[in-house]
């Protein structure tokens, strides 16, 4: 990642911006490089649980959703709890995520936890096309001590009353960073977003 890439500002939507506040500020208040899910403060995340789904790596590497919120579920027309991460993704998708994911660990180390944005499109169950914001973070579960993931997902399309993602492509752009290291200067809004962020987009 050059300097170019990490000085411009990124995130479209002001509820990505608010959900990465949350993140570094719960981190900062339990004095820790990684929060566990207790320290997530709920009076704040409650706005946000619609979009969330929560993610844990299976020994095979994969990450399955422990988690995925209401509104998730009705942009994507249907419950993904339990299923694979990649599960709506397509081969050239999946794909493209195996080589990131990789080239994070070569150039960070394969103990170095990551964050990652991304947008993404996707075709929905009536043949349009819709651009989406995702903001994945680590933390870290009390219960076993592992480390998991927590993201917020949001449509940046309005999509019309039933209508659902039937199928996902390659990420359009994506941003891995350490998390465990300061908040990186482009994990801001970006200025020139054309996006129009309203309630009536996250059914």
């Amino acid at each position: 990642m050059g300097a170019h890439q990490d000085n411009n500002p990124a995130l479209q939507s002001p509820k990505s911006v608010g959900f990465a506040d949350l993140w570094y500020d719960a981190r900062a208040t339990a004095k820790t490089t990684i929060p566990s899910k207790i320290d997530l403060p709920l009076p704040r995340l409650v706005p946000f649980m619609s979009h969330i789904a929560m993610l844990k790596h299976e020994p095979d590497g994969r990450a399955r959703y422990t988690l995925f919120g209401t509104g998730l579920a009705a942009a994507f027309g249907q419950d993904l709890t339990g299923q694979y991460a990649d599960t709506p993704m397509n081969e050239e998708a999946r794909a493209k995520l195996e080589t990131v994911i990789a080239a994070f660990y070569e150039e960070h180390g394969r103990d170095a936890l990551f964050g990652r944005w991304t947008m993404s499109k996707a075709r929905t169950s009536t043949g349009r096309l819709i651009e989406f914001e995702n903001l994945a973070l680590p933390y870290r579960e009390a219960s076993d001590n592992s480390i998991r993931y927590i993201a917020h997902a949001i449509t940046l399309t309005t999509l019309d009353y039933g209508e659902g993602m039937v199928e996902r492509f390659p990420d359009t752009a994506t941003r891995m960073f350490n998390a465990e290291t300061d908040r990186p200067t482009w994990l801001e809004q970006d200025p020139a977003s054309a996006a129009l962020i309203t309630e009536s987009n996250v059914a």
